[in-house]
């Protein structure tokens, strides 16, 4: 009940016209340069509101397949300024990148979009003690944490395998999606056992611990790979077919 009423301030409409336009611009010390406005319900918006939270990628907007890193910049701020809370744009941006920006028309558009569905399909992260944050060693889609904090307790709880799983949300196939969450669950228990319940009451310390776990994850894996493929190369060569 409190995420619906939260989201029922935060967003007082499910139907935005979303406006996008293209400039050709001449910096001083270079050649031509595109880029790219925006206008939500006639307002315009401006990437540094997006860059702002996740200085992790380019400030400036862009849509479409060849949107690049700036997509999550454009979703992000797009979020900010429909929802109107950090936490919720923070949480629903990567999702909305997916399922709009990267789909809105290469050059100039104008789109009405209703959010109905969308808001539906991720209702689990309108949850008002569910919060997302940046993490540069994860390998999850945009790199985001997913972080539970107790309202009591003030306790917050990462739990590593679900995160984990969770980046092949956006995968159109339900059974397919599901296969693969199945798969990577274990595949994440088998590397880190039990120990994959972040815990702590320091934001910062428990975001540091998960960094630590992620990266060594990220390293082991892609030993793992290098060490498949100079397997498969030294069995092909002549004389080391046994």
């Amino acid at each position: 009940m409190r995420s619906s009423c939260a989201m029922q301030k935060a967003c007082l409409t499910n139907i935005h016209l979303i406006t996008g336009r293209l400039f050709t611009v001449s910096p001083a010390h270079s050649g031509t340069e595109t880029i790219g406005r925006l206008w939500v319900n006639g307002i315009e918006i401006l990437p540094e509101m997006g860059f702002g939270l996740r200085p992790f990628y380019e400030c400036a907007f862009g849509w479409g397949e060849q949107g690049g890193n700036r997509l999550f910049t454009t979703a992000l701020t797009i979020c900010l300024s429909i929802f109107r809370e950090e936490r919720l744009a923070e949480n629903l941006f990567v999702c909305f990148k997916e399922e709009f920006v990267k789909y809105f028309p290469e050059g100039d558009f104008e789109l009405s979009i209703d959010l109905s569905a969308f808001l539906s399909k991720y209702q689990a992260r309108l949850q008002p003690n569910l919060y997302s944050y940046f993490c540069f060693s994860s390998l999850m889609n945009s790199r985001e944490i997913l972080v539970l904090k107790d309202p009591v307790s003030g306790k917050i709880t990462a739990d590593l395998v679900e995160n984990y799983a969770m980046h092949n949300m956006l995968t159109s196939d339900q059974g397919t999606r599901k296969l693969n969450e199945r798969k990577q669950r274990l595949f994440f228990r088998f590397f880190r056992r039990e120990n994959y319940i972040v815990q702590g009451h320091d934001l910062n310390e428990v975001i540091h611990r998960v960094e630590e776990i992620m990266s060594t994850f990220y390293w082991k894996s892609l030993e793992r790979v290098l060490r498949i493929q100079y397997t498969v190369r030294f069995r092909q060569q002549p004389g080391n077919s046994h």
